[in-house]
């Protein structure tokens, strides 16, 4: 029997978000990546990768010529907590579900609704939090995994922007960008 995946929204309002707890001091590293080639296709999981500002990530089945000419600027990476893919993998009996899950950076150490709406580096990239997503239907068909939908509902991940070009390896610090206040009158 098929896995029922209700109707979502696209963005998840912050207070449903049951990954990690916004916390005012964290230290956040790289831990998978993992592209796609096609579209539906089997993750690949990489040690290294390149960022492209308003692409995404080379050899990824999202890498195009722009997602802002398309008004989707949250299409270029997908980042999940890997504390999250413990506990899923867990309700799931799972050793591991990182590369199941169809997101390109497994952080550790990050909550990522600390980067939403702010910028951030990923290694050598920068990026911007877009919006807090949900599991999809896509998700669930892809993985037939069952219970994938619920494991992950309400902490499915982080959409976010590609800013500027550079490489992202496995183990690179991920650091939330400070506001200079430096010029802003005071």
């Amino acid at each position: 029997m098929a896995e029922e995946v209700p109707p979502m929204p696209e963005e998840m309002p912050r207070e449903l978000w049951r990954g990690l707890p916004p916390s005012d001091s964290w230290r956040g590293s790289v831990k998978e990546i993992f592209i796609a080639p096609r579209p539906a296709e089997a993750m690949v999981s990489l040690r290294t990768v390149r960022a492209v500002a308003d692409r995404g990530l080379e050899g990824d089945r999202f890498f195009r010529e722009s997602w802002s000419a398309v008004k989707r600027p949250d299409k270029s990476v997908t980042l999940i907590e890997e504390e999250v893919l413990q506990l899923a993998a867990q309700e799931l009996g799972l050793e591991a579900i990182g590369i199941l899950t169809r997101r390109n950076i497994v952080t550790r150490g990050v909550p990522l609704i600390e980067l939403l709406d702010r910028e951030f580096t990923v290694g050598k990239a920068r990026m911007r939090g877009i919006r807090l997503f949900e599991p999809c239907g896509h998700l669930v068909a892809v993985t037939k995994l069952p219970g994938i939908f619920k494991a992950l509902e309400h902490r499915s991940g982080l959409k976010a922007a590609v800013l500027s070009d550079g490489e992202i390896r496995v183990g690179d610090s991920v650091v939330l960008q400070q506001i200079s206040r430096q010029g802003a009158g005071e």
